[in-house]
């Protein structure tokens, strides 16, 4: 029997859809879709959290208070890592105004972190949030040779052991810099509230510096491509380096087995803000000989 969290007489699907209903009502009293858009803060959720009694009911009938977390940073990242469908993000009262969910970090106005928003799609209709990988990729081998031998069969398959591969193996020398300029570590991750970018690099090619943001999804977890968590990561970038000449490129490695998807995005200048995101290429990377814990 699937869990069922109760608030008020009325069952959700999910503990967190009681929190977005009272953020909703919060800055939309009327409920009504006349609102194209509504951004909120982890200041909001924690409000929430504080007036909304929710109540986890078990398979054998007991009951349980849903308390807030330690952490509430991630409350609407863990609702959009994949794309399970509209009625996991949100509960109907929302879904029925025709409006969806998206991810959204960085400073507000008021000087708390913006932690989501609400978009009007129309009814019916939701968030393309995800990436969609496009037919034509990019196929590389790239052995694996350099990788020690007693350390290879330790290498797990996780954000850490992508890295790992990642710098092993040099690969984005390999397939940025094909000779021209080598591709060095900056630190991984780089841990800005309210913002982690999981992976930077650089490289210098005609006396500029180009930053590599990276977004890294493990085998382990099977997540997808957020685009609102790659756009955030970038705007956090270029705003901490906004007196810099230096140039982002955003990437997004996802992990398969035995290799990498890599997406290439259009590169962006410090200073400026962005809410859209172009990909420019997608490339396709496979280990050879095999790494065999990536299977």
């Amino acid at each position: 029997m699937p869990r069922r969290y109760i608030r008020e007489g009325r069952q959700y699907r999910s503990k967190k859809h009681p929190l977005l209903e009272y953020i909703f009502r919060k800055y939309n009293p009327k409920m009504d879709n006349s609102i194209k858009s509504i951004s909120f803060t982890l200041a909001d959720i924690h409000e929430a959290y504080e007036n909304t009694n929710i109540v986890l009911v078990k398979s054998d009938g007991r009951q349980e208070s849903i308390g807030e977390p330690a952490s509430i940073s991630n409350t609407i990242l863990d609702l959009v890592r994949q794309n399970r469908g509209i009625e996991s993000r949100l509960p109907s009262s929302i879904i029925s105004l025709g409006y969806d969910l998206r991810k959204k970090t960085g400073p507000a106005p008021n000087g708390a972190n913006y932690a989501g928003e609400f978009v009007y799609v129309g009814v019916g209709n939701v968030l393309r949030s995800w990436l969609e990988w496009p037919k034509k990729i990019e196929e590389i081998t790239i052995s694996s040779r350099s990788i020690p031998p007693h350390v290879i069969n330790y290498i797990r398959n996780d954000e850490g052991g992508l890295f790992s591969v990642i710098d092993y193996c040099d690969v984005l020398t390999k397939i940025l810099g094909k000779g021209a300029f080598r591709v060095f570590k900056v630190q991984n991750p780089v841990k800005w509230q309210p913002n982690e970018i999981d992976g930077m690099y650089l490289y210098e090619e005609n006396n500029i510096i180009t930053l590599i943001t990276i977004e890294a999804k493990a085998l382990t977890t099977g997540d997808l491509i957020n685009l609102d968590q790659v756009l955030g990561a970038i705007n956090k970038v270029t705003s901490e380096y906004r007196y810099s000449e230096a140039i982002i490129l955003p990437l997004a490695i996802k992990m398969i087995t035995n290799g990498m998807m890599i997406a290439i995005f259009a590169k962006c200048k410090t200073g400026t803000q962005f809410d859209y995101i172009e990909l420019t290429k997608a490339i396709q990377v496979t280990f050879n000989p095999p790494i065999q814990v990536w299977q």
